[in-house]
């Protein structure tokens, strides 16, 4: 007994906490000490203040944003009015993000994930009590707002994962990521009302459904869509097509296997592995599907590339950062992290710095290398470190693209290391990137601002209704049809073909 009472008084101070959170209101002088920090910050330390949005046009909207800080203002309502300033430095990695604890055990998620077929949106799972919303439910409103209304405003509101103007980061990633974008924005809520359309009925019918909390959630999508759940490991190699001698590779990711895998080493394993089981079962088309991975660590992009392109290359062109970043990587603590700095950077023409290794080359693996036709799978979260293997692998010509265009740029991005600050009295938080990656590759050379596919594939009704990877088996089609657009095929006779996939 006494343990439940303990329970329960530990839930009732979590809950009154994350209230209070909610209810805390901030004074003028506190939000404009705070913007005028993040401000301050961004323009000391960001290497892209300017590049996608004119400088003028950011300090025309610090001052509108500043300026209308006159009256006390709640904290979500504080997040909501930061949030433009962060999203018109238009960078997928410099991110706004809640302070502590603020979504924690307690916090309720809308109970479904969503998927968008055409302009129409149709639940995919449902982890609700009601069970009558079956896949292939048209959800139509969201708490009385159309559900196209509420996503064109979550992702609007959110850069992360897409760089410039580029749409497709931000849209794949807030609809994956729906109702995790839906609770940071709106806060989180017991319930919510909704009206809908079941598959095959024109009647529009109305519920109000009870959200869940992160540990519930994840409960329910196990037991009733665990047996979808992909479970592939990264780097894993499967056989999909005998007769064509097809293979896919799955890249989820370009973090390591460990964090204190300093070298990376397990990563290299792996990826050996990978290559050798390709090259022993004699795979001709090799699909690399990395849909959905987000980047992570430059050199294991550099390792992968090893395995196809066909002579020396560099990955990126020049790497620097501005010269307040170098307070930010040499820490009083690490009597090491001077000299470490000084090795890796030098001084450049702009008062920053640039890094030493950028000219670094890396050489083809001559055992194990793949020369056949390579496919790669690609989405708007195909991000950072992933268009970085794009992009080089463009550039030299090689690789059939099938999907959507990634959400990094074909030049470069903003990444390699970051700092994130805390508002001093809000205590929002914000990921800021310290340096400019510019790939090494041929501008003239890009299909777009980002990689851009060869095939615009996008889902069908009977694609969702049978939760089919439909960017794969369209990939798998044009393998059987022998149609390879680099090299040998005349890209633009290519691009004439139907692009959508169609049943």
């Amino acid at each position: 007994m006494k343990s439940k009472a303990t329970l329960c008084l530990v839930s009732l101070f979590i809950s009154l906490s994350y209230q209070i959170s909610l209810a805390q209101v901030l004074t003028p002088a506190q939000t404009r000490a705070d913007i005028s920090y993040l401000k301050r910050k961004l323009d000391l330390l960001h290497p892209g203040m300017g590049y996608y949005t004119p400088q003028a046009r950011m300090e025309q909207l610090y001052d509108s944003l500043y300026n209308h800080l006159n009256s006390p203002t709640d904290y979500l309502s504080f997040y909501h009015h930061v949030s433009p300033l962060v999203s018109a430095i238009k960078d997928g990695h410099t991110n706004l993000n809640h302070r502590k604890s603020y979504i924690g055990k307690s916090t309720r998620f809308i109970p479904f994930y969503i998927r968008l077929v055409e302009s129409q949106y149709f639940i995919s799972h449902n982890v609700s009590s009601d069970t009558a919303l079956q896949r292939g439910t048209e959800l139509l409103t969201i708490n009385d707002r159309p559900v196209a209304d509420v996503h064109y405003e979550l992702m609007n509101a959110d850069h992360s994962g897409s760089d410039g103007d580029n749409l497709t980061g931000r849209r794949q990633w807030s609809m994956v990521q729906f109702a995790d974008y839906y609770a940071a924005w709106f806060g989180s809520a017991d319930s919510i009302k909704i009206t809908y359309r079941l598959t095959g009925d024109s009647l529009i019918r109305q519920a109000r459904l009870r959200c869940l909390t992160l540990d519930s959630f994840r409960g329910r999508i196990q037991r009733r869509y665990g047996v979808e759940l992909d479970r592939r490991p990264n780097l894993s190699v499967h056989m999909v097509d005998t007769l064509t001698r097809t293979a896919v590779l799955r890249v989820s990711t370009f973090m390591g296997t460990k964090k204190k895998d300093l070298f990376q080493w397990g990563f290299n394993r792996r990826l050996k592995r990978a290559f050798k089981q390709i090259r022993q079962e004699n795979i001709q088309n090799l699909v690399v599907d990395m849909q959905g991975n987000g980047g992570g660590i430059v050199v294991n992009s550099a390792r992968l590339l090893r395995y196809w392109m066909p002579k020396s290359f560099r990955i990126m062109d020049h790497e620097e950062m501005k010269r307040a970043a170098r307070t930010e990587l040499v820490t009083r603590w690490n009597p090491f992290s001077a000299l470490n700095f000084s090795l890796q950077y030098r001084t450049d023409d702009n008062g920053g710095f640039a890094s030493r290794s950028a000219n670094r080359r890396y050489h083809p693996r001559h055992r194990d290398s793949f020369s056949g036709n390579l496919y790669f799978l690609v989405n708007g979260a195909s991000f950072s470190a992933t268009t970085t293997v794009l992009a080089k692998t463009l550039d030299a010509g090689l690789g059939t693209y099938v999907g959507e265009a990634s959400g990094s740029a074909y030049w470069g991005d903003f990444a390699g290391h970051f700092k994130t600050i805390t508002l001093p009295n809000s205590r929002l938080q914000v990921r800021i990137p310290l340096k400019k990656l510019t790939h090494a590759v041929e501008t003239e050379r890009a299909n777009g601002f980002t990689v851009e596919p060869d095939f615009i594939v996008t889902r069908s009704f009977d694609d969702l209704m049978n939760n089919r990877d439909y960017i794969l088996d369209y990939t798998l089609r044009l393998i059987r049809e022998g149609v390879v657009v680099r090299p040998g095929v005349d890209k633009q006779s290519i691009r004439n073909r139907a692009l959508q996939a169609s049943r």
